[in-house]
């Protein structure tokens, strides 16, 4: 059985023109946009990277709450007022907003963010184990 998908041709022509000029004609034009991610595993830790060229560290906040890493912020449109004519951008501004679930292994406490040329790393380090307590034997009681 095949899934049935609602076909909505403006989105089709939203990639055809500038959203400035869909916004002209009464149409939604996207405000929002979510950051590409790669996420990696490695013995000591997760390491997010998300793609953000363009967005400075003041614009963006990296929180976590309830399992949940919460990656937003704001790119900043660099048009100037004083540039004539029509301009087609296929870049994307306005706010982010990526939310990833994360592990209950991870020390919240630890994680680190960075950000070095346009893209932002995460580094949500993974909690030492719990230490197994040692056997011991149990002293059988008679009588």
């Amino acid at each position: 059985m095949s899934n049935l998908v609602r076909w909505n041709p403006f989105e089709e022509f939203g990639s055809l023109v500038p959203r400035e000029w869909l916004a002209r004609f009464g149409f939604p034009a996207e405000t929002a946009w979510s950051p590409r991610c790669d996420v990696t595993e490695r013995d000591d830790a997760f390491v997010v990277h998300a793609e953000l060229p363009g967005v400075e560290a003041k614009d963006m906040e990296v929180t976590v709450e309830n399992g949940v890493l919460t990656l937003k912020g704001e790119k900043r449109s660099e048009r100037k007022e004083e540039e004539k004519g029509r301009t087609y951008s296929e870049r994307f501004f306005g706010s982010f907003e990526r939310r990833l679930a994360i592990p209950e292994s991870v020390d919240v406490d630890r994680i680190e963010a960075k950000l070095k040329d346009g893209v932002l790393e995460v580094t949500l380090p993974k909690r030492a184990p719990e230490p197994k307590e040692p056997g011991r034997k149990i002293e059988i009681k008679t009588g």
